[in-house]
């Protein structure tokens, strides 16, 4: 498989995923007040065992939602940008997934941090930028030792 498949397919699945995350943590942002206020007039409506799961969404603030949304927006677009061999799409995507990393621990704390989600996000930052480097985006060799 060369270098341009590999490409298109990671992009695939980066664009699945982060246009879905996208929607739903929009969802959430924006119907957050809307939830609390049905779980407090039915919460009989709610099964048990979702209680635990919503009264930590609950103490989740909104902004938190609404600027992963935002972050999976701006890594969809790299990735729309990457997929035109762009430069910036690569750039787009590597800032948000690190501020998507750092975004648990100014909002939840520690605890919520988790390690395969840093692995990946680093192994998908490396991966793309080593099929673009192929793939001329970033220059050649000779471009560096010229420059």
């Amino acid at each position: 498989m060369n270098n341009k498949v590999t490409l298109h397919i990671l992009l695939v699945i980066t664009m699945i995923w982060a246009g879905m995350s996208c929607l739903s943590y929009l969802m959430m942002g924006l119907m957050l007040p809307t939830f609390q206020q049905y779980y407090e007039v039915h919460p009989e409506m709610m099964p048990e065992q979702f209680y635990t799961m919503m009264e930590r969404m609950f103490e989740v603030p909104r902004t938190y939602y609404l600027v992963c949304s935002f972050l999976f927006a701006l890594e969809l677009a790299g990735a729309v940008l990457m997929w035109n061999l762009r430069r910036s799409g690569f750039h787009s995507y590597a800032i948000a997934r690190l501020l998507l990393l750092l975004l648990p621990l100014l909002f939840l704390g520690r605890g919520y941090v988790a390690v395969g989600d840093i692995m990946f996000a680093l192994l998908f930052i490396l991966v793309y930028y080593l099929l673009l480097r192929q793939l001329g985006v970033f220059g050649t060799k000779s471009d560096e030792t010229e420059g």
